[in-house]
C-alpha cells in the first residue's frame, strides 16, 4: 500500500556528542546536486538517507527541483544512501514515489556549514515521516567503536539492545522514532539481541557479527512485529556503517 500523507510531519533530533570528522567527511566521493562547486571555498553540509517506511515503493528524491542522487540508485525499503556534499541553507527536500509526480513529504531542512546530518524515512498509520538527526561524534578510542539505535518500527514497542550475553543493554527502552545518541562499546566479535523492554521476549536475535574497532555504526529497527504480509517487511536489524572514510 502506498501511503496517503494526511499531514506532513518532521522529527528533529540533536546527538550530543562533538564531531572531530571534518577532514574524514571532506573526503566523501558521493556524487550529488550540489558538486557543482566552483574553485572558491564553499561552505557544505553532508546528509545521508535511510528508507525505513514499509508503506511507500521505491523513492525518487529532489532537492530544490533537483534529482538526487545525480546518477540514479534505487531508493527501497532498507536502503541506504550515504553522505554526499550539500550547499547550506534552507534546502527543499522532497519524496515522492519514482515515476510519479505526487509528492508524498515536502520539507525543509536547514544545513549549516560543515555539520553531518541523518534523514530516516518512517511511517505510521497513514503518515509518511522523516526524522532529521544531526550527527555528532567522537573519537571511539584504542579498540572501541560506537553504535547508536534507531526505531522504526511502528508497531513495536520499546525494546532494548544487548550485545552477546551482556547483563545490561546497551540501549534500553528505546521508542518509536527514537534516535539514540551514539555510545562507545568494546569491539570484537558478537551476536546482538533485540528483547522487548518490558516483557523481555528476544525479538530478533542475528548472526554473529563483527564489531571492527574505530568504526561508527548504525542499528535499525525496521520492519513490522507478527508480519504475515512477506519476509520483506519482517522486524529486523539493519546494520549501516556510517563515515566509512573514517
Amino acid at each position: 500500500m502506498i501511503a496517503k500523507v494526511k499531514k506532513k510531519k518532521q522529527i528533529v533530533s540533536s546527538l550530543k556528542t562533538a564531531l572531530p570528522l571534518l577532514i574524514a567527511l571532506g573526503m566523501l566521493s558521493s556524487c550529488l546536486n550540489d558538486q557543482d562547486m566552483n574553485n572558491e571555498i564553499t561552505p557544505i553540509a553532508y546528509v545521508s538517507f535511510y528508507h525505513g517506511s514499509t508503506q511507500s515503493d521505491e523513492l525518487a528524491i529532489r532537492v530544490d527541483n533537483n534529482s538526487y542522487p545525480r546518477h540514479y540508485t534505487p531508493f527501497k525499503f532498507g536502503t541506504y544512501i550515504d553522505y554526499g556534499n550539500f550547499y547550506t541553507g534552507d534546502r527543499n527536500f522532497s519524496f515522492s514515489n519514482s515515476g510519479t509526480a505526487n509528492s508524498l513529504l515536502d520539507t525543509v531542512i536547514t544545513l549549516k556549514a560543515s555539520q553531518a546530518y541523518s534523514v530516516f524515512l518512517a511511517d505510521e498509520e497513514d503518515l509518511f515521516l522523516p526524522i532529521v538527526v544531526e550527527d555528532k561524534l567522537t573519537d571511539p578510542g584504542a579498540g572501541k567503536a560506537l553504535i547508536r539505535l534507531v526505531h522504526l518500527s511502528p508497531n513495536t514497542s520499546e525494546v532494548n539492545l544487548v550485545i552477546g550475553n551482556a547483563d545490561t543493554p546497551v540501549f534500553e527502552g528505546s521508542s518509536f522514532l527514537e534516535v539514540t545518541d551514539y555510545k562507545v562499546v568494546t569491539s570484537g566479535g558478537a551476536v546482538i539481541k533485540l528483547n522487548d523492554a518490558e516483557t523481555g521476549e528476544t525479538l530478533v536475535t542475528t548472526a554473529e557479527t563483527t564489531i571492527q574497532p574505530g568504526r561508527i555504526y548504525t542499528y535499525v529497527v525496521r520492519g513490522h512485529r507478527d508480519n504475515t504480509s512477506g519476509s520483506a517487511n519482517n522486524l529486523g536489524i539493519q546494520v549501516i556503517r556510517n563515515y566509512p572514510n573514517y
